[in-house]
């Protein structure tokens, strides 16, 4: 039986939270691709194994502190979703803010291909980056 890409990215995660780099990188394609949105300080395509590593250490290290808290994780064949709220205090202002993030992971053969981060409000990141 097939493990379910909901299931598969829920592992991801969990290996992701728990800072298991080396599992995630298992886990992911050697041409996976992180995109984020461009008008981010860490925006852009991130690329290889190793992408989530990086880009999660760009984005925890913009802001003083930073923490995910997922709500659901759904999907299909080919695709999975993952519903969070990523709550964010920034360097430059002391403000804290939240905001709902959707994360759709694309997987072939078993292995994650690639990551689309969807923000509600990017102009609002950047404005507190």
């Amino acid at each position: 039986m097939t493990v379910k890409p909901a299931t598969l990215l829920a592992q991801i995660y969990a290996m992701a939270g728990a800072r298991d780099w080396d599992g995630v990188a298992e886990r992911c394609a050697a041409d996976f691709i992180v995109h984020e949105a461009p008008g981010i300080p860490y925006g852009g395509e991130w690329r290889g194994r190793e992408a989530l590593r990086r880009v999660a250490e760009a984005m925890y290290g913009t802001w003083h502190d930073a923490s995910v808290q997922i709500h659901e994780i759904v999907g299909g064949e080919t695709w999975a979703v993952v519903v969070l709220t990523l709550t964010m205090t920034s360097k430059r202002t002391g403000r804290t803010f939240s905001q709902t993030v959707n994360e759709a992971g694309r997987f072939e053969d078993g292995l994650l291909k690639e990551l689309r981060i969807h923000y509600f409000d990017t102009a609002e990141i950047a404005a507190e980056a």
